[in-house]
C-alpha cells in the first residue's frame, strides 16, 4: 500500500513514519512536510509551504495513494485562529484533495484527541476552544464521508500519549487514561491497512487494534 503521512516530524508522526518504514505491507510513503526528512528508499518527501494549496507536482506524487494518516496539528495551539486554520481548514482541504486525486476507496485516518467535543454548544471547563475545534473537525469529516462515496474516515481519539521510555513524569501521567506511543502508531497503521468497523475509535479501543 502507498500511504500519505503528515506531521512526520512531530512526536506521534515520527512514530507512525518509523512503523510505516518497517512494515513490508507499506510499499511507498509520501510525507507532506515543511521540513526535509532522512532519506529512505520507501520515502518521498513533498515539501509544502501552505497546506491549503497543493501544486500539480504533489498531486502527481499522491495520485496512486490508498490512505493517509493525519497527525498534523495534534499539539495544543494557544492562538485560536491559527488552531482553527491548522486543525480544521488544513484537514478539510486535504480531504477534498485526496478525494479528487487519489484512488478509491481511500482511507483517511485522523488523529484527534480524547477531549474533543462534537457538541459545539456544550459548556466546557477547560481548553474550551481547542476541544470544540477538534470536535468540529470530527463533525466535518463525518459529513464529508456522507457526501463523498469512496472516501472513508476513521477518527482515533488517544488520551495522554506516553513515550516508549517512560520517565517519572510520564509514569505519573499514566495513572490516568493513556496510551503508549508505539501502540497508537500501530493502531493507526493497522486501520489504514485494513479499515475498521466504526468511524470513531476511543482511547480504550486502541489497544485492541491488531
Amino acid at each position: 500500500m502507498k500511504v500519505i503521512l503528515t506531521g512526520s516530524t512531530g512526536f506521534i508522526g515520527r512514530e507512525v513514519l518509523s512503523q510505516c518504514l518497517a512494515n513490508p505491507a507499506i510499499t511507498s510513503i509520501v510525507a507532506l512536510s515543511r521540513r526535509d526528512l532522512p532519506p529512505h528508499e520507501k520515502l518521498k518527501v513533498a515539501l509544502i509551504d501552505d497546506f491549503m494549496t497543493y501544486p500539480n507536482s504533489i498531486k502527481n506524487q499522491i495520485r496512486d495513494a490508498e490512505a493517509c494518516i493525519w497527525t498534523l496539528g495534534k499539539a495544543h495551539i494557544p492562538d485560536d485562529d491559527i488552531a482553527r486554520r491548522v486543525s480544521l481548514d488544513y484537514t478539510l482541504a486535504a480531504a477534498q484533495l485526496f478525494h479528487e486525486t487519489c484512488q478509491k476507496p481511500f482511507r483517511f485516518i485522523y488523529c484527534s484527541g480524547a477531549a474533543a467535543e462534537r457538541d459545539q454548544t456544550k459548556s466546557l471547563w477547560f481548553m474550551q476552544e481547542y476541544r470544540r475545534i477538534r470536535g468540529q473537525v470530527e463533525n466535518e469529516l463525518l459529513r464529508f464521508v456522507n457526501d463523498h462515496p469512496g472516501f472513508e474516515t476513521i477518527i482515533i481519539r488517544p488520551a495522554m500519549v506516553l513515550a516508549r521510555d517512560m520517565s517519572l513524569r510520564s509514569l505519573v501521567f499514566s495513572l490516568g487514561p493513556s496510551v503508549k506511543l508505539d501502540d497508537l502508531g500501530r493502531a493507526m497503521l493497522d486501520l489504514a491497512l485494513k479499515g475498521g468497523e466504526k468511524n470513531i475509535w476511543e482511547n480504550s479501543d486502541i489497544r485492541h487494534v491488531r
